[in-house]
């Protein structure tokens, strides 16, 4: 006769509980102090755990999320396709390609690190430094403007009604970790910062590099230093800052990785290397 698993109870039995109770009452007062701390300070993480996870549902990918990471090449060949689809005239495949690898190596499921804070909120003091989220980190903010927008042949499309073919559609079930989703993204939203700036300005003649240039510069510091930098000359000052990084390193880091991606392009094509410039 088989004998029956015993199943491990989800509660501890009543003599077990009863003895815990009196080694807790025979602990000096030291102790007690100090098991009850613990169990406070784990309570209060596992509770901040659960809200920041509800408020960015995507740290719940963080099992899988470090096993995505991609090299340029790898992440050319499994993305190619996307970015020829959603590139526009000023924001190229090759563009695309480096903003997403610089930004995440090509990881749609990457995720910001968490970090503490001394704030007076108790959901403050340690969570993710930025509701960035996907391939191109975009956050809430960009996200919820970006959304309304999408790309119909290499062009920028704006949301309109159910019935309208021209228009854009389902935009309200894009994911950001979805890669087709955060590439359209990215691009309409790049698209339309950069044509935005360029007319407040007056700017007619902006060359291709200075044009991915820019949107690099909208894509890591906003449109608001966009524009100062387009302000200045397109160039930034040796002070300047977006968070904690240098946008002329930014920039540079960008134009590598196009060169690399337009190697990769013509290799794949058989042809020569296209002038970056």
């Amino acid at each position: 006769m088989a004998r029956r698993s015993r199943r491990l109870p989800l509660w501890p039995a009543p003599a077990v509980r009863r003895r815990w109770l009196r080694r807790w009452r025979r602990a000096p007062p030291p102790v007690r102090v100090s098991i009850g701390v613990l169990l406070v300070a784990v309570l209060t993480l596992g509770v901040n755990g659960i809200y920041q996870v509800v408020r960015k549902p995507t740290e719940l990918f963080f099992p899988v999320s470090g096993t995505l990471y991609k090299t340029p090449s790898e992440t050319w060949r499994v993305y190619a396709p996307i970015f020829r689809r959603y590139a526009t005239r000023t924001i190229t495949p090759e563009l695309l390609a480096a903003l997403a690898q610089v930004e995440a190596s090509g990881n749609p499921l990457v995720r910001t690190y968490w970090r503490w804070s001394w704030a007076l909120k108790p959901f403050e003091l340690y969570r993710p430094a930025s509701s960035a989220v996907g391939m191109y980190q975009i956050t809430d903010g960009t996200f919820a403007e970006a959304r309304r927008y999408c790309i119909h042949g290499h062009a920028v499309v704006r949301e309109g009604a159910w019935n309208d073919w021209r228009a854009c559609w389902f935009n309200a079930l894009y994911w950001r970790v979805v890669p087709s989703h955060a590439v359209e993204l990215t691009s309409a939203y790049l698209d339309l910062k950069v044509s935005a700036i360029l007319g407040r300005f007056a700017v007619t003649r902006a060359t291709s590099a200075q044009q991915r240039h820019l949107a690099a510069a909208v894509h890591l510091c906003g449109a608001a230093l966009g524009a100062t930098y387009v302000r200045q000359g397109f160039r930034f000052t040796d002070t300047q800052r977006c968070g904690d990084q240098d946008p002329r390193a930014y920039l540079g880091r960008v134009d590598a990785m196009q060169a690399v991606f337009a190697r990769l392009a013509a290799e794949q094509e058989g042809g020569a290397v296209p002038d970056s410039h």
